[in-house]
């Protein structure tokens, strides 16, 4: 008996502690600003607007070797040796709700990238959308998950009123940092999924055009 009202306890009290989170988070939520940043690729075909709430949104500086080879690889389409890639071999994105983001001209030109399905490893779930005009990313985001990153360098300087920058995948970068960003918090980024969920449809994503393959 003693040990029924025990596990209920910890239960009460964990469902006590999780609805306070969810309070909190709804309170800083309302407060939270707006910030609005432009978007465009890199020659202007492309125009857009981010608007999104500081509180559901990250930066992102993501470290992993299939963000990387993407990158390189969009550029070399174009010929260019000026791709997204940091020198620490970083892609660096806005992590924001899908209904964020709005493209207001040359929507005709953005085209879906997806990797090879025979590739050995790495995101084949993942849909990326790149500028055909200027061969650059844009943004790259699931298309059964309500979140997108969207790339900075096609962002004004506004983007940088979001909190972070965070890092992910830091083991695959190409050298290490003396300044090293914080580690991005698992249930934050969980409770951002959840968060994102019911705008999955939402956003100019077009999922079923003919993709260009790269990593075969």
């Amino acid at each position: 008996m003693g040990t029924h009202t025990g596990w209920k306890s910890v239960a009460m009290l964990g469902a006590a502690s999780v609805t306070t989170l969810l309070v909190v988070r709804a309170i800083r939520r309302r407060r939270s600003p707006v910030i609005v940043s432009k978007l465009s690729c890199r020659c202007g075909k492309i125009q857009g607007e981010l608007s999104a709430i500081r509180q559901d949104s990250i930066r992102i500086h993501c470290y992993c070797g299939d963000c990387r080879q993407y990158a390189n690889f969009i550029a070399s389409l174009g010929n260019q040796k000026d791709t997204t890639v940091g020198e620490f071999g970083d892609t660096r994105v806005v992590q924001v709700c899908k209904s964020a983001v709005k493209i207001t001209q040359g929507n005709g030109l953005i085209k879906l990238a997806r990797k090879a399905k025979n590739s050995s490893k790495g995101q084949i779930f993942m849909h990326r959308f790149y500028a055909s005009c200027c061969n650059v990313p844009l943004y790259n985001t699931v298309d059964f998950l309500g979140f997108v990153g969207v790339f900075t360098d096609f962002l004004d300087e506004h983007y940088k009123e979001f909190e972070g920058p965070v890092r992910m995948f830091a083991e695959e970068a190409l050298k290490t940092r003396s300044d090293p960003e914080a580690e991005i918090s698992v249930p934050d980024f969980l409770w951002k999924l959840l968060r994102y969920y019911p705008w999955r449809k939402c956003g100019p994503f077009d999922y079923k055009q003919e993709p260009v393959y790269w990593g075969a």
